[in-house]
């Protein structure tokens, strides 16, 4: 997963990096063009998609789900 931030004022953009890397690239950001402040419109966001939106991610918990399910019903019938 990775991460970038966008200075809305600025229009300043990062790459996607790790987060901490993004994370450096907004403090140094901001100390350098905004010092002593904190812009008023900042997109600080990441790559990965929600699992709502991921139907093979909702399929995959389902699966183990069921597998959970039917192991707990073993267990009880033993």
């Amino acid at each position: 997963m990775a991460w970038r931030y966008e200075c809305g004022p600025c229009g300043v953009t990062t790459g996607w990096l790790p987060k901490e890397q993004a994370s450096a690239k907004r403090d140094e950001h901001r100390d350098t063009a905004h010092p002593g402040m904190i812009p008023t419109v900042e997109i600080f966001e990441s790559n990965a998609r929600p699992i709502a939106k991921d139907p093979a991610a909702l399929r995959m918990w389902a699966v183990i789900a069921v597998v959970c399910l039917l192991a707990w019903v073993i267990q009880i019938i033993h």
